[in-house]
Formats: C-alpha cells, structure tokens, sequence
C-alpha cells in the first residue's frame, strides 16, 4: 500500500480536472491529480477539438435567451451569464502574444476551437510548474470518508502492476468525465461512469440523467481525416456536409437540421452518407493533407453513443463553489449536472467546453477554501462499493455486453417507451445483486470490474429517470409522449445504488410555467464569482486557436 496527503485530491485530468488543480494550487493547496490514464494525452479532449462558449460581453444576453428557449426553459439564465463571464476571462488569460480573436468587436457570439491534444499538453505543463503533484496510471477505485462521513480523499491501483494507494485528503473534487458506455467513440474508452458511481455510493445526488442519450455522427470507418489526428471533430465537418440516405434523397437539407432524420434512416436499416462536396476550400485542403479517400466522394456514416460526455446528466452540484450533495467532495466538467447551463439539450457547441473551464476554476477554489477550514484527518474508512470483491464470479464483458444491449441502440435510447424503459430497468436491476457481490478481482482485473459496474449503475439511473419523464423535451424522446408536458418544466433528481429512486425538483416560477422565452429576468444578473484570479495558466498562440 502507497499512501499520499494532500489538501486537495483530484480524481481525473482532463480539462476540468486541470483547471481544478490550478486554481487549488493558486489558493495556497498542497493538490495531487490522479489520472486513469496519462493525465494530459487521454479521454476525449485529446482525441479531438475543444469548443469554447466564449461569447463578447454585448452579445450575451441573446445568447442567453437562446440557450434558455433550446434547452426547454430547464436551465438557469445566472448560471449561464456566470459560465461566460468565467469563460471569456480564462480564454484571456488562454491566449497571450497580442493574438486577437475574430469577431470579438462584432456584437455576435463567437466559438473559439482549440486543438484538443495541444490544450492537454499545456494545462499538464502549468500543473507541473504550479507545483501539483500529477500520478499517472492511477485509476481511483472508491471514495474514502471519516467517522462524520466528510469524504476525506480516494483509494485506487496503481498500473500497470495492480498495487494499491490511498491519498488522504481535506477535500476531493471528481473530475473523471461522464459515461460513453463503450460506444468506440473517439478516447471515451477511459469515459465509463466511475466518478457517479463513487459520488453515489458515498450519498451524492445526481440531476438530468435521462438527458444522457446524446448520438453523434461519425463515418462508418474510423480512418483518415476523422482519426485520433484530425484537427477537426467530426460534427464540425457534418456542419457543412449534406446527407442523404441510400436512394440519395436529401435528409432535411444541409447541417445539423438533418441528424434527427439521419439518426431515423440509421434506426430503420437505411444507409446514410455525407456528401463533403459543400466543405470550405480551408477545410477541404486541410483534409486532404493530412490523407484518405476523395472526400468529395460519398461517406458512410454511423451513429455513436455518448451519452452524458456529450449529454447533460451528472452529479448535482449545491452552489458556484461546485460542492456535491456530500461535504467534502465537490465535482466539474463531464461528471457534473450541466443543466443549469444547457438545459435538456446537449452542450457540444461551446457550452461543455465553458463548463469544464468555468467549473474546475470554481470547484478548485471552493474545495481549497472548504480544506483550510478542517482539522487533522483522523480515521478514515473507504466507502463500500459494486465491483470491488476478492475476486470475480462474473465475468466483466457480459455485465457490459447487456449494458450496452440496452444503451447503444437507437431504438433503446435515442427514442423511448415505457415500454421500452421497463424491460431495460427489468434486466439491468436483476443483473445488479451479482455485479454488487460477484464482481472483483485484482490489479487491472479490478479495474476492468470497478468500471462494468460504473456503467450498469449509470444505465440504471438513466432508464429510471426517462421512464419518470412522460415528455418529449429537448434530448429525451418519448414515443408514448410526443410532446412537451406543461407541468413538466422541473428537474429530475435521482440517486441511489442498491435501490433507484427519482424525485422531481420544483423550479422557480413553476406555478405558471411561463414560456422559455418569456421567463428570463436580464436585468440584476450575478456576476461569475472571484474564485480564482490570475494563477499559471497555458498560454497559447494563434496557431493553437481557431474561430469559425
């Protein structure tokens, strides 16, 4: 056994993870950052682009009123101004060399696309020079509490030889990224729902989650332009594509106004391309340098699972200081409820980049001002969990093997029925029991078991909380309830391990319901909390940063 102490425990590195160990350490922390993998080239982030929400002061308020009335007047307009306040002062701080970005003076939003592996490789850089301690290859397995049941820091294996550490710490924040399911998108390998397992397990309460079915396009074969190299993800390049099915009928015209048909014709057996004919001349140059087919040419296309990484659900957050429901343990990015900022909708266009940033400075600082204020740590005992026996009686790949029967097929998640719901909630709670009691192993076997039981936990809360919402509203698709509910404008909490439970959470001005558009209040908005000021930040130049 390997021990550390630290004042501030992170569990994950990518972005949120990043920005939470830099703005501990600012705040006078001693912070540690374990990492599954190697913190810094791993998870999505590295794998693609990073958009950021980074919209000009005078522009905000329409951005705001959009995003309200798209996310089905489920978010909060406070939480947004905040995210792009916090954002556009991070991205300052980003960027150095008198680099300016197009369109800050232009009165519009504007998305800032950063280079995913470069943005990982400076944030690990900063940490490093910031003085944080950064343990690859460390993968945090159960939380651990003192007699309070104050969450008091993590215990894990160490890879590749599967010996065990404990870090004690005054505070722990989860950053671990949401749960994919094993979908084989691109670096969601590491994405399997750990972090909502742990913060569930110790008492945290989790918000959103039937908005965690989010698809994406992707072509049929993961190859050239659209590998782990590309400079540009996937979805920005479907922007400007057009597609059609197999008899070349047209799918709604160009953009993302044709996924929902794509996404129709894929359920229905039928084969959709994209006709990458309409790309930019920057863009197509770009893409043939760096190799593949003629892209001028039809591409297959394939719909891929993401589900809370690009989807919304996560652990339910207190207040801007980023705390869970449980003392002591706070979250960011991915792993947390994005809500308040999204609302039912996913926030790949810039909203999930913000958050990750917005959220670990926010989590950083909340969780080293909340470490001063607790004494010595005295006994602590590691929180019971699923997946963490002796040794297993069942096998991993067949806990998955029937998760993913139940969460990757568009006719499970993409559209729902009760149905639907309660044959999957049917079949996965009866699989729980062995996974709690029968799962195990050592070294890297008990990792591989930890994470099976992360992603039938998280499918669980997730069918549980479509099968509470009889409406149609924003990601979550009823069949049985095509529209949206009147009386539905409130959020679903839910928790639990042994047993789901759900419970609805009454929103302000719920009484009347008022329209998404009609209900937001522009004048008297918060400003973002000064949680963190300037602290060692990844400077990046103009080559590292696009805007389109």
């Amino acid at each position: 056994m390997t021990e550390f102490d630290s004042d501030v425990l992170v569990v994950g590195g990518g972005p949120a993870g990043a920005w939470a160990a830099l703005a501990a350490a600012a705040a006078g922390a001693r912070v540690i950052v374990v990492d599954k993998a190697r913190c810094g080239s791993s998870g999505p982030t590295a794998r693609g682009v990073v958009t950021l929400w980074n919209i000009p002061l005078d522009a905000r308020d329409e951005a705001v009123r959009q995003s309200f009335a798209h996310g089905g007047g489920l978010g909060d307009p406070d939480w947004m101004y905040l995210v792009m306040e916090e954002t556009h002062r991070r991205v300052g701080q980003l960027v150095r060399g008198g680099f300016r970005f197009q369109g800050d003076n232009a009165g519009r939003a504007a998305r800032v696309y950063l280079d995913g592996a470069k943005y990982l490789g400076r944030l690990r850089r900063s940490m490093v020079v910031a003085g944080v301690r950064i343990l690859d290859h460390h993968p945090a397995l159960q939380l651990i509490t003192d007699k309070d049941g104050m969450v008091s820091g993590a215990s894990g294996i160490a890879l590749p030889d599967g010996h065990a550490w404990t870090a004690r710490a005054r505070a722990v924040i989860v950053a671990t990224g949401g749960c994919a399911f094993l979908s084989g998108g691109a670096g969601t390998d590491a994405a399997t729902g750990d972090g909502l397992l742990m913060g569930a397990e110790a008492g945290a309460e989790l918000s959103g989650m039937e908005f965690s079915n989010a698809y994406s396009l992707a072509p049929a074969a993961n190859s050239g332009p659209f590998g782990a190299g590309a400079a540009f993800a996937t979805d920005q390049v479907m922007h400007f594509a057009t597609l059609y099915d197999e008899s070349r009928a047209v799918l709604s015209g160009q953009g993302c106004g044709s996924r929902a048909q794509a996404f129709a014709a894929i359920a229905d057996g039928r084969r959709v391309y994209a006709d990458l004919g309409d790309l930019p001349g920057r863009l197509r140059a770009e893409l043939r340098e760096q190799g593949g087919p003629d892209w001028l040419g039809r591409v297959p296309l394939r719909a891929v699972l993401e589900g809370t990484v690009r989807g919304t659900g996560g652990l339910r957050l207190s207040g801007t200081d980023c705390a869970t429901t449980v003392p002591g343990l706070y979250g960011a990015g991915d792993v947390t409820t994005r809500e308040p900022v999204t609302g039912a909708v996913s926030g790949f266009g810039g909203q999930n980049g913000a958050w990750a940033i917005s959220s670990g400075v926010w989590a950083g600082a909340g969780a080293a001002r909340f470490a001063k204020t607790r004494r010595k740590l005295g006994k602590v005992r590691a929180v019971s969990g699923a997946g963490l026996g002796p040794k297993s009686r069942l096998d991993p790949r067949a806990v998955i093997g029937l998760v993913q029967e139940h969460t990757l097929p568009l006719r499970r998640s993409y559209w729902r029925s009760e149905d639907s719901l309660r044959d999957s909630i049917g079949e996965l709670d009866g699989l729980w029991p062995g996974v709690e009691y029968a799962l195990g192993g050592a070294g890297a076997a008990r990792l591989h078991a930890r994470q099976a039981a992360a992603l039938l936990a998280v499918a669980r809360w997730t069918k549980y909380s479509a099968l509470a919402r009889t409406e149609t509203r924003g990601m979550h698709r009823r069949t049985d309830h095509p529209g949206a509910g009147t009386n539905w404008r409130v959020r679903l909490i839910s928790g639990g391990v042994d047993s789901v439970w759900v419970r609805p959470e009454r929103m302000a001005a719920d009484v009347e319901q008022p329209a998404p558009e009609a209900a937001i209040q522009v004048p008297g908005r918060r400003r973002a909390p000064q949680h963190a000021g300037a602290f060692v930040a990844p400077e990046l130049t103009a080559a590292d940063v696009t805007v389109v």
